[in-house]
C-alpha cells in the first residue's frame, strides 16, 4: 500500500520546519506576560495584559521573540484574538495554566483564544488551558445556549505551526479546531473531558491541508479527531483515543453543500470505549492501519446517510466515498454490528479494502457481524466478521 506519497513533500517540508522553529529557540528574546501587568492569581483577570503583551510584541519586536506564561501561576482569561500577522515568529511558551472566564457568552464569539492569519507560531510548553465549560454543556443539552459554545483554542488562516506538550481540558466546545490553516504539527498533547460532554471533540481539522497528529492521548464526550470538508493531507498517528467517538471524517455534504476530504493516513492509534446524507462531494485515498480496538462501540463504520439531529430528510445523493484501506485492525466490539458499510445507491462506495481484520465480541460467548450495502472493494486474509460484499483475493 502507498503510505500517502502524494503528499511526502508536504509532510516534510513541515518537520522542517518543526527543527527550524527549535533552533530559533536558542536565539529569541523572550518577554514574560507578568511584565505587560498579569498577575497570575487565578482571580484577577488578565485578559488585557495578554492582548497588551501580544500586541507589542507582533508589531515590534525585530526578531523572532517568546512570550513566556511562567509556571506556578493560573491567568484567568476571557476571549483573546492572538491577531497577525507578525513581524516575526512568535513562540508562546506556556508553563502556567490558562483557565476561561467561566461564563455563557452573549454574542457570537466561536473560540476563547483564537489564532488568526499568522505565519511561524510555535505554542508548547507544560501548561493547561481549562475552558470550564460545564455550564455551556449544561445550557447545550437543555437547547437554551444562545449561541454555540466555544472552542478552546483555534488556528484560523494561519501557517506554519506548532502546538506540542499542552494538556488541555475541560473545552466548552472543540479543544483544538484547525480551520484554512497549512503546515500544521500537533504532538505531545493531553486532552480530557468527561465522556457525556456534548460536541467537545479534540481535535477538528476543516478547509486545511498538510496537518500532522502524533503522540497523544485524547479522552472526550466527541470525536477524538474529526476531520470535514476541505481536510487534506493529513496524518494521525501513535494517537490514544478514549473515552470519545473514535477518530471520524465526517459532515460531509450537510444540507446539500459540495463537500471533500482527501489523502488521510491513520495509523498505530488505539481506541478504547468509544462510540460511533443529502450533500455532494467526495472522500478519498483514506487509510487505518495498524489499528486497536478495545470495547468500541461501532469498530468500522461508513454511513452515506448519517444523520446527527434525527431531523434529516431522505436524498439519494451523497459524498462520493472511495479508496478506503482497514489493514491491520483488531479489538473488541461492544456492538453487534462491528462492520457497518452503508452507502448510497445511486452513489456506492468503491475501492474499500480490508486485510488482516478480526474484530470479537466484548461479550464473552457473543458473535459479531458485518452490514454491508450498496459497497465494492475487496477483501484479503483474516477478515472477521466477514464483510461479503466485497471480494476476496
Amino acid at each position: 500500500m502507498e503510505r500517502l506519497g502524494s503528499n511526502v513533500p508536504g509532510l516534510i517540508s513541515l518537520f522542517v520546519i518543526f527543527l527550524l522553529a527549535a533552533g530559533i529557540l536558542a536565539h529569541e528574546t523572550t518577554y514574560n506576560v507578568v511584565d505587560f501587568g498579569a498577575k497570575g492569581d487565578g482571580y484577577t483577570d488578565d485578559t488585557q495584559a495578554f492582548v497588551n503583551a501580544w500586541s507589542w510584541i507582533c508589531r515590534n519586536s525585530t526578531g523572532p521573540s517568546a512570550l513566556l506564561i511562567p509556571a506556578g501561576k493560573t491567568f484567568l482569561l476571557d476571549r483573546i484574538v492572538f491577531q497577525g500577522p507578525c513581524n516575526y515568529a512568535i513562540h508562546l511558551k506556556v508553563d502556567g495554566n490558562l483557565k476561561r472566564i467561566n461564563e455563557i457568552w452573549k454574542d457570537k464569539f466561536n473560540s476563547w483564544l483564537l489564532f488568526i492569519r499568522i505565519s511561524v507560531l510555535n505554542i508548547y510548553g507544560s501548561g493547561e488551558l481549562d475552558g470550564q465549560g460545564t455550564d455551556w454543556w449544561s445550557c447545550k443539552m437543555k437547547n437554551k445556549c444562545p449561541f454555540e459554545a466555544a472552542h478552546n483554542l483555534e488556528l484560523l488562516s494561519c501557517t506554519n505551526v506548532q502546538i506540542w506538550g499542552l494538556k488541555l481540558i475541560n473545552s466548552p466546545m472543540m479543544h483544538i479546531a484547525v480551520g484554512q490553516s497549512e503546515n500544521v504539527y500537533i504532538g505531545g498533547i493531553t486532552i480530557s473531558t468527561p465522556s457525556d460532554s456534548p460536541n467537545t471533540d479534540g481535535i477538528h481539522i476543516q478547509k486545511s491541508q498538510h496537518v500532522v497528529v502524533t503522540d497523544s492521548v485524547i479522552g472526550t464526550g466527541d470525536d477524538c479527531v474529526s476531520m470535514s470538508d476541505g481536510a487534506v493531507d493529513v496524518s494521525v498517528s501513535n494517537v490514544t483515543c478514549g473515552p470519545g467517538h473514535g477518530i471520524s471524517i465526517g459532515s460531509l455534504g450537510i444540507a446539500g453543500t459540495v463537500a471533500t476530504a482527501s489523502d488521510i493516513y491513520v495509523s498505530n492509534c488505539t481506541f478504547s470505549q468509544t462510540t460511533n446524507g443529502g450533500g455532494s462531494g467526495f472522500a478519498r485515498n483514506i487509510s487505518f492501519v495498524n489499528i486497536k480496538m478495545n470495547e468500541v462501540y461501532y469498530p468500522i463504520i461508513i454511513d452515506q446517510y448519517y444523520c446527527p439531529h434525527k431531523r434529516c430528510s431522505y436524498k439519494t445523493a451523497a459524498v462520493q466515498v472511495s479508496d478506503v484501506k482497514y489493514l491491520d485492525v483488531a479489538g473488541s466490539s461492544t456492538s453487534k454490528l462491528a462492520i457497518t458499510l452503508n452507502c448510497s445507491q445511486t452513489v456506492p462506495c468503491t475501492g474499500i479494502t480490508m486485510d488482516n481484520v478480526n474484530l470479537w465480541s466484548a461479550d464473552q460467548g457473543q458473535q459479531v457481524q458485518s452490514n454491508c450495502i450498496n459497497a465494492k472493494g475487496s477483501a484479503g486474509n483474516k477478515i472477521s466478521p466477514a464483510v461479503p460484499c466485497l471480494t476476496t483475493y
